[in-house]
């Protein structure tokens, strides 16, 4: 074989390796919500679902603890959370037309923004909304988000509207690996989250 001959093949040998290097670190890389990275189905697919669980919520030297219970029928949805022997107990139900607060006096507030209406009465910033696609392990969709995902395509890290969110442990419900360890994070506000129960596919109708 000639030198230019060999040359040339030689060229075409590292050409073709460098293509399947590629195409092998890409495929290493999980890209998403595929079908296959949640045991056959996604939980963005899942519109119903409810959960129980408890959070702690401080800022510098305050702190809040509370159960949760969190439930979602399509573009309905409301939170119920009280502090210790029910201290702080209230009621928040939002859907497409606005937000309502019921605290456990009895009183009544209403607005736009979850967020907002629930400073005005606790004094405490929980980002409801997001967390209406965190809490399951997913992005907010189209809003700009960086993340990282571990071997099974699951969220490890995301950043997102200001917030840091690490998910530190996954349960598998009817094939679908749900987060039940989160911690959130921006600036000096903390939110620990641990969900005690994951019930996908609920739809047992709203409390009146």
């Amino acid at each position: 074989m000639n030198n230019a001959l060999r040359s040339r093949s030689l060229r075409t040998f590292l050409s073709v390796l460098s293509a399947g290097l590629l195409l092998a670190g890409c495929a290493a890389t999980p890209t998403g919500e595929s079908t296959g990275l949640y045991g056959g189905q996604s939980p963005v697919a899942i519109s119903d679902w409810q959960l129980t669980g408890r959070f702690s919520l401080t800022r510098e030297e305050q702190g809040w603890h509370a159960g949760l219970f969190w439930q979602e029928q399509g573009d309905q949805y409301q939170l119920k959370i009280s502090g210790p022997m029910g201290q702080g107990a209230f009621r928040l139900r939002g859907d497409a037309d606005g937000v309502l607060l019921e605290q456990s006096d009895g009183q009544t507030l209403a607005a736009q923004d979850a967020e907002a209406l629930l400073y005005q009465a606790t004094g405490w910033h929980l980002p409801v909304s997001g967390l209406r696609y965190w809490i399951r392990g997913l992005p907010v969709p189209e809003l700009r988000a960086q993340a990282s995902r571990d071997a099974q395509g699951r969220l490890t890290r995301l950043e997102q509207s200001g917030w840091v969110i690490f998910y530190n442990r996954y349960v598998l419900v009817d094939g679908v690996y749900w987060p039940v360890k989160l911690r959130l994070v921006r600036e000096d506000i903390s939110v620990r989250l641990v969900i005690d129960q994951w019930q996908p596919g609920v739809a047992t109708g709203f409390e009146p």
